[in-house]
C-alpha cells in the first residue's frame, strides 16, 4: 500500500476504496507517517497542533473502526513525549513503521493460529471480505485442509468480488451465493468464518450488515462461527457503555434513482451477540467472547478507571 496525503486517505475511506478494518488501519498510519515528514511545522507545539488535526480527520473518516483509533492513540501517546521537533518527528514516524511491523506480524500469527484451529473444518462459510480471514483461507489451502469455501457478494458495494478473485488467485476452490441464499447454503459449510470491525464490552462482534442473520442461521444448524481478528478491533470504550456508532452508507448505494418519497436505510454493520459466536481468533490465541474481553480489560488496566475516548483527547 502506498503512502497517500491525509485529506486523499480520508476520501478513499469513505468511499470505499480502502476498506477492511486492517487495511483502513494501515492505510491511515501511512498517512500519519505521510504528513509527519512532509510538515512544514516550525516548532513541537505547532507540530502537535497540526498533528492532532490530521487524526481528528482520520479518525472521523468512519464511525466503525476502533482498531484504527487504537493506532492513532498510540501515536498520539508517542507524539506527548516532550522531545525538540527534529526528534519528535523522528520518534513518531518510528512509532509507525515499528507499530506496522508489529500488525503485519500479528496478521501472520492470525493465519496460523486460524489454520491450526480450522484444522478440521474442511468447508467454510465466509461473508464480506477480510484480509484476516483470507489469510487463514490461504494457510489453510496451504497446509492442504481445506476443501472448499462459500462465499457470499455483499451487497451493495459486492465485497465478496474480492474476497473472490483473491481466493481463486490462491488457487482456492470457491462458490458464490447472492446474500439472501446464505441460510440455504450455511449448512454445507463446517464453519462460519468472519472478520470483525469491532468487539464490543459485552463480546458481541460488529461486521459487515448481514453477519447475525447468518449467525443465528449458523447456530440453528449447530455450524460454529469463528471471527478473524486482531486484539485491537476491541472497543474499550464501549466497556464502560459507549454504543459503537454503527455507519449508515449513501441511498444511492442501494438504488441511484429511486422512486420519490422511498426511504432506503443502508446500514453498514450490525452486531452480532456474543452467545452466536464459538470463539474468537488473534494473534494471541482462540478466546471465547467472554474471555476475551476479560483479557483486553486486563491488558488496558481500564476496569474502574475512567475512559477518555480517543476524540476527547484529540479535541484537547
Amino acid at each position: 500500500m502506498k503512502e497517500r496525503s491525509v485529506n486523499q486517505t480520508v476520501k478513499e475511506i469513505r468511499a470505499l476504496k480502502i476498506q477492511g478494518a486492517s487495511q483502513v488501519r494501515k492505510a491511515v498510519v501511512l498517512a500519519i507517517k505521510h504528513s509527519i515528514e512532509k510538515s512544514k511545522a516550525k516548532s513541537a507545539e505547532a507540530f502537535r497542533r497540526e498533528l492532532k488535526k490530521n487524526m481528528l480527520a482520520l479518525a472521523n473518516a468512519r464511525p466503525t473502526e476502533p482498531e484504527t483509533r487504537t493506532a492513532l492513540r498510540i501515536i498520539l501517546k508517542a507524539s506527548m513525549k516532550r522531545k525538540k521537533l527534529k526528534e519528535l518527528k523522528q520518534e513518531i514516524v518510528d512509532e509507525c513503521v515499528e507499530y506496522e511491523e508489529n500488525r503485519k506480524n500479528a496478521m501472520h500469527k492470525i493465519a496460523h493460529i486460524g489454520a491450526k484451529k480450522l484444522s478440521v473444518k474442511h468447508t467454510v462459510f465466509t461473508h464480506c471480505h477480510s484480509h484476516t480471514v483470507e489469510g487463514i483461507l490461504i494457510e489453510m489451502h496451504r497446509q492442504k485442509t481445506l476443501k472448499h469455501v462459500y462465499l457470499t457478494e455483499t451487497r451493495p458495494r459486492w465485497q465478496g468480488r474480492i474476497t473472490a478473485k483473491n481466493l481463486r488467485s490462491a488457487g482456492i476452490k470457491c462458490t458464490m451465493i447472492v446474500d439472501s441464499a446464505s441460510r440455504a447454503f450455511i449448512g454445507k459449510a463446517d464453519v462460519f468464518l468472519t472478520g470483525c470491525d469491532a468487539i464490543l464490552g459485552n463480546g458481541a462482534i460488529v461486521n459487515k450488515i448481514g453477519t447475525s442473520m447468518i449467525s443465528l442461521a449458523a447456530k440453528k444448524l449447530r455450524v460454529p462461527h469463528y471471527v478473524a481478528t486482531s486484539s485491537y478491533s476491541f472497543d474499550p470504550a464501549t466497556f464502560f457503555g459507549a454504543e459503537e456508532k454503527i455507519e449508515e452508507r449513501p441511498e444511492k448505494e442501494i438504488w441511484d434513482k429511486k422512486p420519490k418519497g422511498l426511504e432506503i436505510r443502508n446500514p453498514a454493520f450490525d452486531i452480532t451477540e456474543p452467545e452466536l459466536v464459538t470463539g474468537i481468533i488473534c494473534e494471541k490465541k482462540v478466546f471465547t467472547p467472554k474471555k476475551f474481553v476479560s483479557h483486553m480489560v486486563k491488558g488496558y488496566a481500564i476496569e474502574g478507571k475512567k475512559f477518555v475516548s480517543l476524540i476527547e483527547l484529540l479535541k484537547k
